[in-house]
């Protein structure tokens, strides 16, 4: 019996860790072309709930290109990097979604974001970058797939030429310090999307962020607020 225990024991220290769900779908012209799970996106696991993810030149679907790909991902936030190539000789209406499984997050919670990104001409015949159309954003963080924030809405367009790069405007965020806006509770999904038109052999990259935290409810402040006075008091009293 000790035996069986013991090589128990042995087996579940030794099991390797898996990285933790994650998820990127690729649409182009508005069909989804490709669906990559956290195996596919070169995820690794870093802790308990939290990974990193890497890659390049990862086909999506047949005629787009993830260039590179650097995401960091914890219960629950993420924040990373991702260029894509449009491979096609037409341009592409483009979106690119993250999506995180967590755990329950409320009943209120802050957030915050941020995204910096741009394009870069490959064949030197102007490289455009920009939003898809009224209603649309460069970025949006998502709530259990609702839109919550959106950054770069249209008519956001950026440029380059001369196979260069070009930058969208710096300082685009929202519940800055991160995170400080009040949020929703979060059921069990927080995630990313990216939603662009892109030029025909050009790129398009962009860093982004998006945290969710939990606020405590105030019995809780109040009960660690009462343990602090108590605490404080019995060490005036020795």
């Amino acid at each position: 019996m000790r035996l069986t225990l013991l090589t128990g024991v042995i087996l579940l220290a030794a099991a390797p860790s898996r990285a933790i769900p994650f998820t990127m779908e690729v649409l182009q012209n508005g069909t989804s072309v490709a669906t990559l799970n956290e195996t596919a996106l070169g995820c690794a696991s870093t802790g308990t709930d939290t990974a990193h993810c890497t890659g390049s030149n990862i086909p999506a679907g047949s005629e787009l290109v993830i260039t590179s790909l650097d995401m960091n991902i914890a219960d629950p936030s993420i924040n990373g990097t991702v260029a894509i190539e449009n491979n096609t000789n037409f341009d592409q209406t483009i979106t690119v979604i993250f999506s995180l499984p967590v755990g329950a997050i409320g009943p209120s919670t802050v957030t915050g974001g941020s995204v910096a990104g741009g394009v870069t001409d490959n064949d030197g015949n102007t490289a455009t970058l920009s939003t898809t159309g009224p209603g649309s954003a460069l970025y949006t963080a998502l709530i259990d797939g609702a839109v919550w924030q959106t950054l770069f809405p249209h008519l956001t367009t950026v440029s380059a030429s001369g196979y260069l790069s070009n930058d969208l405007p710096s300082g685009a965020a929202f519940g800055t310090p991160i995170p400080s806006l009040p949020g929703p509770a979060v059921v069990n999904k927080i995630g990313i999307q990216y939603d662009f038109n892109l030029t025909a052999h050009d790129a398009a990259s962009f860093t982004g962020v998006f945290v969710v935290s939990p606020v405590p409810e105030p019995s809780t402040a109040v009960l660690t607020g009462l343990g602090l006075l108590g605490l404080a008091t019995a060490a005036r009293r020795r």
